[in-house]
């Protein structure tokens, strides 16, 4: 037995969720990672056991990378309309995919991106006031959390956006008074109240489905329009919970209004981004107002700016014969797949496996510990950013691209490795 003290590392970036938290801490000894201080998420996806992880396959069968990197690249060149979705990877990853996509040709989805695209069809029309992480820790005063609770997917969101003034100097900047949080929606959760507990927490309870017509209601308060004006349709409760909402919002020194798109129900998603960006335009012309969208899981925004930097053109593109065509409607992964007759999945964050399809091969550039519906024709295990290699991700916000540190050896590819390889051996052929 081995007497060796686990190698601590602290001060660990994420990218994971995001949210970009730099706080980490793990135990490292030979392949094995142990979180010390992580959100649950975060240490369920970076423990690591000390086995060997699995090794490439060709249809079910053991191979060294640079066969299963020639099985994929023979695929890709036979395909017609290969479709690459999952898109989970860091940078040098996305790079690598996209060299893939330019050579072979194919479109290219990443498997958060329905929430993008919702604040992407706000933000292409008529473009948004938007604030960074920082600007929301130290400066926003008011800040209103439109429909669920962000807790379950972003766990350390309020402990890391909103803390409350501290005496010691690790509170936030400019904010010695405090702020208030009002929850537009659904109410928070119990760990969300007591993390939030001597802030001042209001609740406005919204029913569902009636979530972008209180928008539109807060916007007419924000614009000086009483309930009278309203000619009654808010009246009671919930029209007066709004206008003091509205009330809050044109007092504060920094108000801003955050959601997840990606939860908001589908059939008003995009009226309620585009309303509250309205609203946030409004006040902007007596005070200082921001959106805040969250978003961005496994590198989602670093999918997209490497997308624009590559070919001008966001997620859901088709490249390929020297051209960039963007149809979002055409190139969302599950429309895709309707006409695909190959796909490449990748996922190196965690164990998602591939959507279903069996419309041709299926190549899957994936965590190691994938549980597959069907064997792909090819499988190559990934390293995780993070974790088997260096890297950087983009944080959710999209202006601070972090630096990710590999915390062990275990013979894994990176995504970037292994879409080299394929790259090679299509070129050799």
């Amino acid at each position: 037995m081995s007497t060796q003290a686990p190698r601590i590392v602290s001060d660990l970036a994420c990218g994971f969720c995001g949210l970009g938290c730099d706080d980490l801490e793990v135990a490292v000894m030979f392949r094995e990672v142990r979180p010390r201080r992580a959100c649950p998420e975060a240490a369920r996806l970076l423990r690591r056991g000390p086995g060997q992880p699995a090794a490439p396959r060709v249809g079910g069968r053991e191979v060294p990378l640079v066969e299963a990197a020639s099985a994929a690249a023979a695929h890709l060149k036979a395909s017609r309309a290969a479709a690459f979705s999952g898109l989970g990877a860091d940078v040098a990853g996305l790079r690598g995919l996209a060299d893939l996509a330019v050579s072979f040709g194919a479109s290219l989805d990443h498997a958060a991106s329905e929430g993008l695209f919702r604040n992407l069809d706000t933000l292409q029309r008529v473009g948004w006031v938007a604030c960074t992480l920082a600007e929301l820790r130290n400066r926003c005063d008011v800040l209103v959390v439109v429909g669920a609770d962000p807790t379950g997917l972003y766990s350390r969101f309020f402990e890391r956006a909103v803390p409350a003034p501290r005496t010691d100097g690790t509170g936030p900047l400019f904010l010695p008074q405090g702020r208030t949080i009002v929850f537009l929606g659904h109410g928070p959760e119990a760990a969300t109240r007591n993390l939030l507990a001597g802030q001042d927490v209001r609740e406005v309870p919204v029913p569902d489905g009636l979530l972008a017509e209180a928008l539109a209601a807060l916007g007419a308060f924000v614009a000086g329009r009483s309930l009278a004006d309203l000619g009654g349709a808010f009246a009671g409760a919930l029209g007066e919970a709004l206008q003091e909402v509205a009330g809050l919002l044109k007092a504060a020194r920094y108000g801003v209004l955050t959601w997840n798109a990606a939860t908001l129900q589908s059939g008003e998603a995009g009226l309620v981004v585009g309303r509250a960006a309205d609203i946030v335009a409004t006040l902007n012309a007596t005070t200082r107002a921001a959106v805040f969208p969250l978003g961005g899981r496994d590198n989602g925004l670093g999918a997209h700016q490497v997308m624009l930097w590559r070919f001008g053109y966001p997620l859901r593109t088709l490249v390929g014969g020297g051209e960039a065509r963007h149809a979002p409607g055409l190139y969302a992964t599950a429309a895709a797949l309707k006409d695909a007759d190959l796909l490449l999945h990748t996922s190196a964050f965690r164990p998602d496996p591939p959507p279903a399809f069996d419309r041709g091969p299926v190549i899957a550039l994936a965590h190691p510990e994938t549980e597959f519906a069907r064997e792909p024709e090819v499988f190559i295990p990934v390293g995780t950013p993070g974790v088997d290699h260096g890297g950087q991700v983009f944080r959710m916000d999209g202006v601070v691209c972090l630096p990710l540190e590999g915390l062990r050896d275990a013979g894994l590819a990176s995504v970037a490795q292994a879409a080299a390889a394929i790259l090679q051996a299509g070129r050799a052929a």
